[in-house]
């Protein structure tokens, strides 16, 4: 597809030692060509991000830097390695189900990965987690100038309360939960999110029968990495590393609140909404970006996010008796927390079901995403 590109290996020394190689793609003078014939020019200054990750390594953390790609997984009756009550990063896509152990993911932070989905068609897929501000999403990894090569990501610094990832593909600096560049070539451009919750290993089991969960070995278990009294959903602990680019003065919230926050659209504002409200209120409704929205909890730890247009219509929801997860709106249709519409009219829907559109956003600690969302609102109850 791409006439002229040449395919070479870039090592990069991550000190003691090591060296990092991965696959950069581009035509001989350093760019990346798109089909339309122009080319994405890199930023000279793109390999800064280089140096970041040397001076992670050069701290100890050389281990904690680098990305877990395409991990072996085993099914969930072979899942030996975790215990019930093990939080796990759960992903439901197009019928596939796959967990991510969050003692594995706190060891790794970036998954770069491929999900099988029917018999010939894999997904690519990027999973990023912090323990620190308990964070996390993911993300369809692929761009318009490189649809037939997923962009593959690391962590490249720390900046506004959590670390900042770097695709090797332009070397573009991008936020990790809103999956958009922030720097280089790239800058602007937003990736794909793919819903996601963090639960108990015990939960999505017995949601996800047919699960498949990433393989972890008993040793990567005992790494004390991600194993302090830290390494929790909503803890008051500050890393240093971290504490030095976050915003601890806006104190509209406690720092360590969980928030889910809707990312700005064009013409919107960024809003944090208190976790504790969405749990206490389903179906949370309000006003979000300039349209209304429905909020769900999913998990122990996540939030769909969908907007309540639909058709020309502004849907309203209740819950459904004995339900946490299905709706139904004032026409007596019924609906899922992925945004799917089960019963139309008094009948099952067919394959092509009625869709609600999902908004961007991500569960994490305020002070992180005030960090990155200054400008954010808070929603509070009247």
């Amino acid at each position: 597809m791409f006439k002229g590109i040449n395919q070479f290996w870039v090592g990069l020394g991550l000190g003691c030692g090591l060296v990092a190689t991965w696959v950069f793609l581009g035509p001989s003078s350093g760019s990346v060509a798109d089909p339309s014939g122009s080319e994405l020019v890199q930023d000279p200054a793109a390999p800064s991000w280089v140096s970041h990750a040397r001076g992670l390594t050069m701290a100890g953390n050389r281990e904690y830097a680098l990305p877990l790609n395409n991990p072996d997984t085993v099914s969930a009756e072979q899942a030996t390695h975790l215990k019930e009550s093990d939080l796990v990063i759960g992903l439901s896509i197009y019928g596939k189900a796959r967990a991510y152990p969050w003692w594995i993911m706190s060891n790794f932070h970036v998954v770069n990965d491929t999900l099988q989905v029917g018999q010939q068609s894999q997904l690519p897929l990027m999973v990023a987690m912090c323990e620190q501000c308990s964070g996390s999403a993911a993300f369809i990894p692929t761009i318009p100038e490189l649809e037939d090569r997923p962009l593959t990501f690391q962590i490249c610094g720390v900046h506004n309360g959590t670390f900042e990832i770097a695709d090797f593909q332009s070397q573009s600096k991008w936020h990790p939960f809103a999956g958009e560049a922030t720097e280089g070539p790239l800058k602007g451009r937003r990736l794909t999110q793919v819903g996601s919750t963090i639960t108990s290993w015990k939960s999505w089991r017995e949601k996800h029968p047919h699960t498949d969960v990433v393989l972890g070995s008993e040793t990567l278990r005992q790494r004390p990495h991600g194993q302090s009294f830290g390494a929790s959903m909503g803890h008051a602990h500050m890393h240093p590393v971290f504490g030095k680019s976050s915003n601890l003065e806006d104190q509209r919230l406690p720092s360590n609140t969980l928030v889910f926050g809707l990312l700005p659209e064009p013409g919107g504002q960024a809003l944090a909404v208190p976790y504790d409200l969405i749990r206490s209120r389903v179906p949370l409704q309000i006003d979000g970006n300039g349209q209304p929205v429905v909020l769900l909890p999913s998990g122990d730890f996540g939030v769909r996010a969908y907007a309540r247009q639909q058709e020309g219509q502004t849907l309203t929801f209740t819950r459904v008796s004995g339900s946490t997860f299905s709706l139904q709106d004032q026409d007596g249709n019924i609906w899922d927390e992925y945004g799917r519409c089960l019963l139309k009219d008094g009948q099952a829907t067919e394959a092509k079901a009625p869709q609600l559109k999902m908004l961007r956003g991500y569960l994490t600690e305020w002070y992180e995403w005030v960090s990155a969302q200054p400008e954010s609102l808070v929603f509070a109850e009247d």
